[in-house]
């Protein structure tokens, strides 16, 4: 996937910069109906910002940016502009509604997979020695997700801890042969940007989940596995409902990959549990 294809002169981008361009694409049929205004409320700048972004990106203004990227949808005719206009009617605070937006979130984020890197992201799953999840808040829950689903197969899962002091520790254990998964979504923690950097010294593969496409193809080029989930616009409630689907997606591949042994697994902790479940009180 090009996602730059709206850029038509080499140049350096700020931080802020960044944020439009992760806006544009991941939601270019917003934006071409956006005022500049709305464009600057939305992404979180200003207006100033986004003209000068479209000076850098070789455009004589905004609307000159827009109608490049309103052509270049029109060849597309991407699938998820359609589902879109039918989510963008609904009424996301009600129940009916919200779960129509998460379909959108889905389809999204099902539109920028990328086969490949799914593919690698499994391989290096199963070849770990042991997987190092790093998660902070929210994020957590994906952690322990993820934990649940691959201890089930043999998989050998810590979670590492959130405080910098304690992440050392472990950081201290790492080997070329483990693998360290990171939850970044819309920010990137500042201990998930150490574990980044080690990896050049300890050899270590990573996977890195998160929501900026830039940045995922920032990661793509430092030899790091990016998994990008669309969980909306940055304005918006964030829900772990795409995330959670992408896990389960890998989780399903790892299993078909894994053919018998998975199932041999799974016998072993039923029987464990039938022997020993009197022996635990309810």
């Amino acid at each position: 996937m090009n996602d730059l294809y709206f850029v038509k002169k080499e140049t350096e981008f700020t931080k802020t910069e960044h944020k439009i361009i992760n806006y544009i694409a991941e939601d270019p049929e917003s934006f071409i109906r956006m005022s500049i205004g709305d464009a600057a409320r939305c992404i979180g700048t200003s207006e100033p910002s986004i003209s000068r972004f479209a000076r850098h990106c070789g455009y004589a203004d905004f609307k000159e940016l827009k109608n490049a990227i309103r052509l270049h949808r029109d060849e597309e005719n991407p699938p998820s502009g359609k589902l879109f206009s039918t989510v963008g009617s609904q009424d996301s605070g009600t129940a009916e509604g919200f779960l129509r937006y998460q379909q959108l979130c889905i389809e999204k984020t099902l539109s920028f997979l990328d086969k490949d890197l799914v593919s690698r992201a499994v391989s290096a799953i199963l070849e770990a020695g042991t997987v190092y999840l790093y998660a902070k808040g929210a994020a957590l829950s994906m952690a322990y997700l993820l934990k649940f689903r691959l201890t089930r197969f043999g998989i050998r899962v810590v979670i590492l801890p959130p405080g910098s002091s304690e992440l050392f520790e472990y950081m201290n254990l790492f080997t070329e042969k483990d693998l360290v998964i990171l939850f970044g979504f819309q920010k990137t923690p500042r201990e998930a940007g150490v574990l980044l950097s080690y990896q050049q010294e300890a050899g270590y593969q990573c996977i890195f989940f998160t929501s900026r496409l830039y940045q995922a193809q920032e990661q793509l080029q430092k030899d790091v596995i990016p998994l990008y989930v669309y969980r909306g616009e940055p304005t918006e409630y964030h829900s772990m409902a795409a995330p959670a689907a992408l896990i389960d997606a890998l989780v399903v591949r790892i299993a078909a990959e894994l053919g018998d042994s998975s199932k041999e697994h799974l016998d072993s902790l039923y029987r464990l549990k039938e022997t020993y479940k009197n022996e635990i009180p309810r």
